[in-house]
C-alpha cells in the first residue's frame, strides 16, 4: 500500500542561514569555491550591496563614503577589505572574552553582526519597525539591549522569517487559517545571554539606570528568555490586534473568530525544543509526528517553519569556561600540534576543527541560526511549491549511558538513526542502497570522530539486518559543515546539517571535509565504509542523505531525505492531474524560488519586507 501524500513530508525551498562564515549566499560561495565569495562577505559586513536582479553573477556597488554608488569587482573589494574581513569571519582567535575563559578561540558572527548589524541586515532596527506596517510592535524592538531582541532571537527571526522568501505567494493565500501554522524552534541554551539584564528593572525604585519611572520587567524578562524568538515569529505573522485599540473597542476581537468555526484565527503555540546539539532534529521528530497525526477534533499542521538558533558564546564566554580545554580546541593546543612542523605543514587558527583527522584535538564553538519550511506532500503539490526534498525518515533517541560528559561516546545513540531508515524503508520503500551521502555531526574531537561514523555503521548493519540486505555495505560520502569555519553551533547544528543534505540533494556541491589533511588511523573498521575527502562533494539529484546528531545528555535525532522528483513522487498516492500539473509547471516553479531566494537574501530589510509580506491580516 502506497503512502497517501498527505502523510508526506517535505522541504520547501532552501534553508536560509546565519553563522560565523556568514549569510546563506557566503556560506555558499566559500562551499563551492566561488569567486564571489569575498564579495557577500562584504555585503554580509555592509560595505556593499547587491544590484537587484544580477542573478548568478552579482554586481556589487559601494556603500562608504568613497566608493559609495560605485560598481565594485572583486577584485577590487578584495584589495580594499579583503584581509579585513577574513580576520572577522570563520573560526579566529578572540581579544575580547574575559581573562577566566581557558580559550581564545571561538567562531561569533563575522564583522558587526552581533553589536547591530544583523537587526540592520534584517530591516528590524527600532526606526524601521516603527515607520512600517508592523509599528504596533515597536514595543518589542528598542535599540536598548536590554530590552531589543537578545542575539539569539534575531537569528531565529533572520533563519526562520528568511525561509519564507521560498514562497511565491503571501501565507496568508495559501493558508487562510493561521491556524494550520505552527513555529518549530530548537535551541541547546535557552536565551542565557541575556540573564544580566533581569538584575536590572526588576523593580522602578531599584533600577540603576537614570529612568526610574518605567519599569520594563515586561520586556526584559521576554527578551531573555529562549523561546522569545520563536514566539517572535508568531508574533510578527499573526492577525495585528494592538492592545489599547481592543481595550476602547473590545468588538475589534469579533475578527478573530474563523467562519464557520468557533475558533480564533492565530497560529498553533509554537514548540521549542532544547535537547542539546540534538535540538534541531529532535524538535522535527516531534512536530513531525503531530504534523502527520489524525484525531477526531484535531487540526493538523499543514505549514511547519523550522527553525533553530544558538549564541552560546555569550555573554561573556562562560560556557568555554565550563567546557574547560579537554574537548575544546584552543591556540596552546595548536601551537603544540605545529611544534616541529614544517611552515606549509602547519594547521592555522580557521583550519584548526578537524573531523577525522589525526589532529582532530578540540571542537569550536559558534553562533548560528537556520530556517526552512517543511509541509506535505500533497500540498506542496497543489500550491506549486518547490520541492527541495522528501523527508522520507525522522527518529530521536536517549543514549543507556557510558557517556559520562562527552557527548557520543554512549551507547544505544544509533537508535534514531535506525528509526529513521525504518521509516524510510516501510513508508516510502527506500532501503539501505538508496542513502549514499552521509553530513555528520563531526565535532572536531577524535572521541566524536570514532563515534560518528561507528554510530552510523552500527544504524546501516541494522537497517540491512531488517532488510535482508546480505552484501557488503555500500560507501558513503562524508559532509563536515563545521570545518568550514562554522564551527559547532550546538542546538542549531543539526539544521544546518540539514541545509548541506538539501543542497546535495539539489545536485549542488556539498562541503565535504575540508580540514582533512591525515586520516585518524584509530577510526576504525566503520573507516572502510566512508569516503574522507578535503574537496566539496559532488551532489545527487536523485540521491539520498542521513542527517544523524549526537548531544550531551544521551540527546540522538536523525533524519533521512531523498531528492524530489518524478519518480519519487511516483512512489506516493497523489491526485494524477495535481501531478501532472506540476510536473508541467515545476522547471519554472524551480527557477522562479531561485531567483526570488536570491533577490531577497542579496538585499538589506528582507526579514521585515517578508513579514509584511505574509502576515495575516488584522483588525
Amino acid at each position: 500500500m502506497r503512502l497517501p501524500g498527505s502523510r508526506v513530508l517535505c522541504t520547501i525551498g532552501t534553508p536560509c542561514t546565519m553563522s560565523a562564515v556568514g549569510s546563506t549566499e557566503t556560506h555558499r560561495a566559500f562551499v563551492s569555491g566561488s569567486k564571489d565569495a569575498i564579495g557577500f562577505a562584504a555585503f554580509d559586513a555592509g560595505l556593499v550591496d547587491i544590484e537587484p536582479g544580477s542573478g548568478n553573477e552579482p554586481r556589487f556597488v559601494g556603500r562608504d563614503g568613497t566608493h559609495r554608488g560605485e560598481s565594485l569587482g572583486v577584485e577590487q573589494i578584495e584589495a580594499l577589505w579583503g584581509a579585513r574581513l577574513r580576520s572577522s569571519l570563520g573560526i579566529r582567535k578572540l581579544t575580547r572574552l574575559a581573562a577566566h575563559v581557558p580559550t581564545d578561540l571561538a567562531a561569533p558572527l563575522p564583522h558587526d553582526l552581533e553589536d547591530g548589524g544583523l537587526r540592520r541586515l534584517s530591516g528590524l532596527t527600532f526606526s524601521e519597525i516603527r515607520q512600517s506596517p508592523l509599528m504596533d510592535l515597536f514595543g518589542l524592538f528598542d535599540d536598548d539591549p536590554r530590552l531589543g531582541p537578545s542575539l539569539q532571537s534575531q537569528l531565529f527571526m533572520y533563519g526562520g522569517l528568511g525561509a519564507l522568501s521560498a514562497l511565491p505567494r503571501p501565507l496568508a493565500e495559501l493558508l487562510p487559517d493561521p491556524r494550520a501554522f505552527r513555529v518549530v524552534a530548537a535551541c541547546a541554551f535557552s536565551g542565557h545571554e541575556s540573564f544580566d539584564n533581569l538584575r536590572l528593572g526588576m523593580q522602578p525604585r531599584h533600577e540603576t539606570v537614570p529612568d526610574r519611572k518605567n519599569d520594563k520587567l515586561a520586556y526584559r524578562l521576554a527578551a531573555s528568555l529562549g523561546t522569545h524568538g520563536a514566539a517572535l515569529i508568531s508574533t510578527m505573522l499573526s492577525p495585528s490586534f494592538s492592545l489599547s485599540r481592543v481595550r476602547r473597542n473590545p468588538e475589534l476581537l469579533t475578527e478573530l473568530r474563523q467562519k464557520g468555526t468557533t475558533m480564533r484565527r492565530v497560529p498553533q503555540a509554537p514548540l521549542v525544543t532544547s535537547a542539546a546539539c540534538a535540538s534541531a532534529l529532535v524538535a522535527l521528530s516531534d512536530a513531525a509526528t503531530a504534523a502527520l497525526f489524525d484525531y477526531p477534533g484535531y487540526d493538523r499542521s499543514k505549514i511547519l517553519l523550522w527553525t533553530a538558533a544558538d549564541a552560546p558564546l555569550l555573554p561573556d564566554g562562560r560556557l568555554l569556561e565550563a567546557f574547560g580545554t579537554g574537548a575544546m580546541m584552543s591556540t596552546e593546543k595548536l601551537d603544540t600540534l605545529n611544534a616541529g612542523r614544517p611552515s606549509d605543514e602547519r594547521r592555522g587558527v580557521g583550519e584548526c576543527l578537524a573531523p577525522f583527522d589525526v589532529d582532530a584535538q578540540g571542537t569550536i564553538v559558534g553562533h548560528a541560526g537556520s530556517g526552512v519550511l517543511v509541509t506535505t506532500l500533497d500540498f506542496a503539490l497543489r500550491n506549486f511549491l518547490d520541492v527541495t526534498s522528501i523527508i522520507t525518515g525522522f527518529g530521536q533517541s536517549g543514549e543507556t549511558g557510558g557517556k559520562a560528559h562527552f557527548a557520543g561516546v554512549g551507547f544505544g545513540g544509533e537508535n534514531a538513526t535506525i528509526a529513521a531508515l525504518a521509516m524510510a524503508r516501510e513508508g516510502h520503500g527506500y532501503g539501505i542502497n538508496d542513502f549514499e551521502h552521509l553530513v555528520a555531526h563531526a565535532t572536531g574531537t577524535r572521541t566524536n570522530s570514532r563515534t560518528d561514523l561507528a554510530a552510523t555503521h552500527a544504524a546501516r548493519l541494522a537497517a540491512a539486518e531488517d532488510e535482508g540486505y546480505s552484501g557488503r555495505l555500500p560507501t558513503m560520502t562524508v559532509s563536515a559543515p563545521k570545518a568550514l569555519g562554522d564551527g559547532h553551533s550546538m542546538g542549531e547544528t543539526g539544521l544546518k546539517a540539514v541545509s548541506e543534505a538539501i543542497r546535495y540533494l539539489l545536485g549542488e556541491p556539498a562541503v565535504g571535509i575540508p580540514t582533512l589533511r591525515r586520516i585518524d588511523d584509530e577510526l576504525g573498521e566503520p573507516a572502510e565504509y566512508f569516503r574522507l575527502e578535503r574537496g566539496p562533494v559532488r551532489g545527487n539529484a536523485s540521491g539520498g542523505v542521513i542527517v544523524p546528531t549526537q548531544g550531551f545528555g544521551g540527546y540522538n535525532g536523525a533524519v533521512a531525505l531523498r531528492a524530489a522528483s518524478a519518480e519519487a513522487f511516483a512512489r506516493y498516492e497523489l491526485d494524477p492531474d495535481v501531478v501532472a500539473a506540476y510536473l508541467e509547471r515545476w522547471t519554472e516553479v524551480r527557477r522562479e524560488r531561485v531567483e526570488r531566494e536570491q533577490n531577497h537574501r542579496r538585499s538589506r530589510g528582507f526579514v521585515r519586507r517578508l513579514v509584511e509580506e505574509h502576515r495575516w491580516p488584522g483588525a
